[in-house]
């Protein structure tokens, strides 16, 4: 049997488990059988009350065997565990749907979980757990169904993975960091005033700007720097890089007979080499802080070129955690002093920034990651609740056949909620697709976490809406029709009940009409 989450294979045994152990204290102590009791009494009460026997009797009595009878088939298929339809750990299984980072996800089981589920919590679940009969077909033809309208819908591509892991990629290591904020300060801020002093429009440079995006300038590993000659061809840092053998052509300024431990690349070099480059160096170190990094970028654009797509990985580092100057000591953090005015501007900056990451992220990155991720986790643990107290349920409700059918309905609509949100990332992903149709874009601006723009909070605010309205729009639906089903199936149950509630009435007219002849006599 297959179930719908990694923790759903462990709280179905517990439920279960759960389940016996209830039953068992509830018939050792003998209150399985009240509701038998309370059907003879009432049987018994009604004609009595009517001061007649004989043919209300006989109605009676056809009631108490037809209540009886019911009351022993609910026991049979829903109260009692049953040895034929066992809940087996071998054969539970959990087949989570293919993402960006594991295209071919291995099928957990009990033995093996694919997570921290049963061997560090929720250990201990028994290895087979009788079920009654009906339960056992509620939750098989439960889960058959979901797993049935899953494979029939349309594939997705899980953009929202893309998003999760751009926030991980990060700089890690403090040395490349400092690194990063040499050549931001000593290769790029050079070339960026020179660009911006010269406005250089020539043709070469137009076809850069219409090949990388008008934005290009305005990054480190700017195209237009490394292919324009006069940029990072002939610019060089003031100290030693780590790393860099010394050139005798390339370093000139130092005394050939006393050279230094390392040597000053120009800044083409110092990004681009394909060893020790500082973009390499990016995206090794995005691969490190988020597994796979570099990948899911070639997987979420394959069309793009492989330029495009080690740009996309340094970027994506890069804003996450952005250089400072390095080249002043006086001057920390890239501020410009350290006055009045520059504290004012500071404090504006730092409250419209945390402003910012209250607003959006708060309310919508933390909703799309944690909240959703824990959807699995509650629907597994409302269904272990479910399970554990069903024996209530079946002896407080007189072992009744709506109450079956009303419960079984609860347990599907629970497990329909895996439906559901697949849909709902179906249309998450359609509606990203559909808003970001240059994937170079996407690139760039969705997965970055600074850009909070109205496309995004949209987006956001919709999935959200979807993920967390149409389980509760389900269930309200489902509500209705349990509702219905149970006055249905009251109804359905009237014709056969009518005779003998009329029992009483009819015995006590016939009493009174014995009464008023002797009277006469």
């Amino acid at each position: 049997m297959s179930v719908d989450s990694y923790l759903e294979l462990f709280t179905s045994l517990f439920g279960w488990a759960f389940y016996g152990i209830l039953w068992d204290v509830l018939v050792g102590t003998g209150i399985v059988y009240l509701p038998f009791l309370g059907i003879l009494i009432d049987n018994w009460r009604e004609p009595a009350q009517g001061g007649e026997v004989g043919h209300a009797s006989g109605l009676s009595l056809r009631r108490m065997e037809i209540e009886l009878f019911i009351a022993l088939l609910v026991v049979v298929l829903a109260g009692q565990p049953a040895a034929l339809t066992p809940l087996n750990a071998a054969t539970l299984s959990h087949s989570p749907p293919p993402t960006l980072l594991d295209p071919t996800p291995a099928t957990a089981t009990v033995a093996s979980p694919q997570s921290t589920y049963g061997t560090a919590g929720f250990t201990g679940s028994a290895a087979t757990v009788n079920v009654p009969v009906w339960w056992y077909g509620v939750i098989a033809l439960s889960s058959g169904l979901n797993h049935a309208i899953i494979e029939g819908l349309p594939t997705v591509a899980d953009m929202r993975t893309f998003e999760q892991q751009a926030r991980l990629a990060t700089i890690a290591d403090p040395r490349l960091r400092q690194e990063v904020s040499d050549f931001f300060s000593q290769c790029y801020i050079p070339a960026r005033s020179k660009y911006q002093a010269e406005r250089p429009d020539t043709p070469a440079i137009t076809g850069i700007l219409a090949t990388y995006g008008p934005d290009d300038p305005d990054w480190m590993g700017s195209h237009v720097y490394r292919d324009t000659p006069g940029y990072y061809d002939t610019l060089r840092p003031a100290n030693q890089i780590t790393g860099w053998a010394y050139n005798v052509v390339r370093d000139t300024e130092y005394d050939l007979t006393a050279p230094p431990t390392w040597g000053k690349p120009y800044c083409n070099q110092w990004w681009d080499d394909a060893a020790i480059g500082l973009r390499q160096k990016l995206i090794n170190e995005a691969d490190a802080t988020s597994a796979g990094f570099s990948g899911l970028v070639v997987a979420i654009a394959p069309t793009l070129a492989g330029e495009q797509q080690n740009d996309a990985v340094a970027k994506t580092v890069l804003t996450n955690a952005p250089p400072s100057w390095s080249s002043n000591e006086l001057i920390a953090n890239n501020t410009s002093g350290s006055g009045l005015f520059n504290t004012a501007g500071n404090m504006v900056k730092g409250g419209l920034a945390a402003g910012g990451v209250i607003t959006a992220s708060a309310l919508f990155s933390v909703t799309m990651t944690a909240v959703l991720q824990s959807l699995p986790m509650v629907q597994a643990i409302m269904l272990l609740g479910i399970y554990a107290l069903l024996p209530l349920v079946v002896v407080l409700s007189r072992y009744s056949i709506a109450m079956m059918v009303v419960a079984g309905m609860a347990i599907f609509t629970i497990k329909f909620w895996t439906v559901l949100w697949y849909l709902a990332m179906w249309v998450d992903q359609n509606l990203i697709l559909s808003m970001y149709p240059d994937v170079n874009v996407f690139l760039q601006i969705f997965a970055n976490p600074g850009e909070h723009d109205a496309k995004r909070m949209l987006l956001n605010m919709i999935t959200t809406s979807l993920y967390l309205g149409l389980p509760l729009l389900w269930s309200g639906m489902m509500a209705w029709v349990g509702v219905r089903v149970g006055q249905s199936i009251d109804a359905a149950a009237s014709p056969i009940k009518a005779p003998a509630q009329d029992a009483g009435n009819q015995g006590g007219s016939i009493g009174k009409m014995a009464l008023t002849k002797g009277k006469k006599r």
